[in-house]
């Protein structure tokens, strides 16, 4: 497509007004080079760009029409955040099926494993893993020693480390 020669005058009389225009309404100088240049692209498909009255009047009207349209789009659109805001956050909170699959099967193998200890073992590593009880508390709580109620959290955690990493093993986890 051949630039016609009157556009081509036009242009070369009124883009600097033009353009200082729109950087005034727009703040942007980027923008305002953009928006110059549309209006020359829409003026070059107006059927008789030579043939206007008032051609300067014109292409403000035009410009003007362009900073209307730029201001409801930004109107419309939300505003953005920066992404390093405290607050924001880009993650979805409910875990993906994969992940709540393996939850599942991980949460079923250690009840297994539980239910396999011996009723001391168990109550022991559930009193100090779950509720967070001392040796001491749950030695009172069991009749036995301190140390014993050690020695029983400890085999406890043993025997389940070692049935997973069988099953493991196997491949059945």
């Amino acid at each position: 497509m051949t630039a016609h020669p009157d556009l081509d005058a036009l242009f070369q009389r009124h883009a600097t007004d033009l353009a200082g225009y729109l950087r005034r309404q727009l703040q942007c100088p980027h923008l305002a080079e953009d928006l110059c240049q549309e209006i020359f692209l829409r003026l070059g498909q107006h059927p008789e760009p030579g043939g206007l009255e008032a051609p300067r009047a014109y292409l403000f009207r035009m410009a003007r029409n362009l900073v209307i349209d730029h201001h409801r789009r930004c109107r419309s659109r939300p505003a953005s955040q920066p992404l390093d805001t405290p607050g924001l956050c880009l993650v979805c909170p409910r875990p993906c099926p994969e992940e709540e699959a393996e939850r599942h099967l991980c949460l079923m193998r250690l009840r297994e494993t539980m239910d396999t200890l011996p009723t001391r073992l168990r109550q022991a590593l559930t009193w100090h893993r779950l509720e967070g009880l001392t040796q001491a508390e749950i030695g009172r709580r069991l009749g036995v020693s301190e140390r014993m109620a050690g020695r029983y959290v400890a085999q406890a955690l043993a025997r389940c480390r070692d049935r997973l990493a069988r099953e493991r093993g196997r491949g059945s986890i």
